[in-house]
């Protein structure tokens, strides 16, 4: 099956306290979860902004280009969402991603116009330690995220499935920073800060689970 397949999107994260412990227990990442920015995308005439609002609840706010009006929707409530979310526009929706409670990957998608927000589970708990990075790519949504034990993983399902496809992108103690994600062409390209703060590039075609790692910059490179 072509990873140019893919679509829907989730994201997971924990509470504070279990993202805490697990990511003391991995060694590493430090859950910088209590002060997280917005995702943006522009949305055939709007603008659309996604944000973790109070008590850990997922808010969505779209406003006509041209115009100063913002409409506030309720994404996901109290205690759903803990990182920065990741948006993106697939052909008439906007799906999000976002770390959810007890570190699963959580996803949510609505059909423009309606205020009708979709959840679903990517991966499950203790699954997620960082917020997510997610794409188009073709007929699918992919979205990669840091895994346990310091792991880059990869999500991907084809449009109007709700079946996400995991890959582990590397291995335990090659991942130290939320993913960065884009498609090129015919291959998927995610970008994250390896061991020794090395900045790390990793590829794979469409269609294919094979990914191959360069180091972009040597150890101490990156902040």
């Amino acid at each position: 099956m072509s990873r140019a397949d893919f679509r829907r999107w989730r994201l997971a994260a924990f509470s504070v306290a279990a993202t805490a412990a697990a990511l003391t227990a991995a060694g590493s990442l430090t859950p910088a979860l209590a002060a997280t920015g917005p995702s943006m995308t522009a949305n055939h005439g709007s603008v659309n902004i996604a944000v973790q609002g109070p008590n850990h609840s997922l808010r969505f706010y779209w406003a006509v280009n041209g115009t100063s009006t913002w409409h506030a929707e309720t994404v996901a409530g109290g205690g759903s969402t803990f990182s920065a979310p990741s948006m993106t526009v697939n052909g008439n929706s906007v799906n999000i991603a976002a770390a959810g409670s007890l570190g699963r990957l959580k996803f949510y998608w609505a059909v423009n116009g309606t205020s009708t927000w979709h959840p679903e589970t990517i991966a499950g708990p203790g699954s997620t330690f960082s917020a997510p990075s997610m794409t188009v790519n073709g007929n699918s949504v992919n979205i990669s995220a840091v895994g346990a034990g310091n792991r880059l993983k990869f999500y991907w399902a084809v449009n109007g499935t709700t079946t996400w496809h995991p890959e582990t992108v590397a291995g335990g103690g090659s991942t130290f920073s939320a993913p960065s994600m884009t498609v090129n062409d015919n291959s998927v390209n995610i970008s994250t800060v390896g061991g020794g703060n090395r900045l790390k590039f990793y590829w794979a075609v469409n269609g294919t689970a094979t990914w191959h790692p360069e180091t972009v910059a040597g150890p101490g490179s990156v902040a």
